[in-house]
């Protein structure tokens, strides 16, 4: 019912098909091969509340028989091979302990990635305690604007940063190319000789090609850049965000739903960094103001502190 796209107002029809007319076995076709009209009736559900759902269904997993339910589960990935880690239960080593959740990354040894054992109980707690410290901060919208301003300020010399070195590329091929045309008109005329000509032509070469190579990279990042402070300015976003914001900030208990809507991933590597990745720009914006990562002992060690203080 989660999935069926009748009540955006969309038809599918050639979802399965027959294998063989002899064993009367049923496939099913994939997405991409499926008939789908869009807008044939009225939706009921908006298309966007409906995509957010895809969205989480995706997060899940298909085992949606799980004993526990986590929190976070969905949102786990491996820095270093991009796959999804595993919340696993571990026995303690003492007689009738109770068993502790860990996060792990299983076959690691197969793919020639790291090992990784977490505490989920007190890696979920932090977690939530650097999430709703980041959405504080953007309510707090003076305390925002500040740290917001001075990232898209950020980002503004990055790109200007970008767009002068890409003028100075240009301005060296140009050059390297006058120089060619130069030592040919040379050669032609008898001024240097055909071996210098191509010994100097080859290195003039291998150079303009290091700078192209450099050029397309710098026009890369510059699009990259672009897209982010386009990112940034969309109004639509930000009032989205607000009442995001708002409720999450209200809930006296974490919703699922409002975390897989506010976090897109979190990877975690073999020192036990970890790096959150946010749906909002403004978000990952504070983000990289409080610091691109944060370890695990280190907020333990905070905990550990305030604890005392207090």
């Amino acid at each position: 019912m989660l999935k069926n796209e009748v009540y955006i107002g969309n038809t599918v029809q050639n979802k399965k098909s027959v294998v063989s007319y002899k064993v009367h076995k049923i496939r099913t076709v994939e997405k991409e091969k499926q008939i789908r009209v869009n807008d044939t009736h009225e939706a009921i559900i908006d298309k966007d509340t409906f995509e957010k759902v895809q969205c989480i269904l995706e997060k899940r997993g298909t085992n949606t028989k799980l004993k526990y339910d986590y929190l976070l589960r969905g949102l786990l990935y491996c820095y270093h091979c991009k796959r999804k880690l595993q919340i696993v239960l571990k026995k303690n080593s003492k007689r009738n302990a109770k068993s502790h959740p860990y996060i792990t990354c299983s076959d690691h040894k197969k793919r020639g990635c790291y090992p990784l054992s977490i505490n989920y109980e007190k890696f979920e707690k932090h977690i939530i305690y650097v999430v709703k410290k980041i959405c504080q901060i953007y309510a707090d919208k003076e305390i925002f604007y500040s740290i917001y301003q001075k990232n898209q300020n950020k980002t503004l010399d990055i790109r200007d940063g970008y767009k002068k070195k890409l003028e100075q590329i240009d301005k060296a091929i140009l050059e390297i190319n006058n120089n060619l045309d130069k030592m040919y008109m040379d050669k032609l005329q008898g001024i240097i000789l055909e071996e210098d000509y191509i010994r100097v032509s080859q290195k003039c070469i291998f150079d303009r090609t290091n700078l192209v190579k450099q050029k397309e990279e710098l026009e890369q990042k510059l699009i990259g850049t672009e897209e982010k402070i386009a990112t940034q300015n969309k109004t639509a976003e930000e009032k989205e965000l607000n009442e995001l914001i708002e409720n999450f900030l209200k809930l006296e208990q974490i919703d699922k739903i409002y975390l897989y809507r506010l976090i897109n991933k979190i990877e975690i590597d073999k020192d036990k960094n970890v790096y959150i990745y946010f749906n909002f720009s403004k978000l990952n914006s504070i983000h990289e103001r409080l610091g691109e990562f944060f370890k695990i002992k280190e907020l333990i060690e905070l905990e550990q502190i305030q604890s005392k203080s207090s």
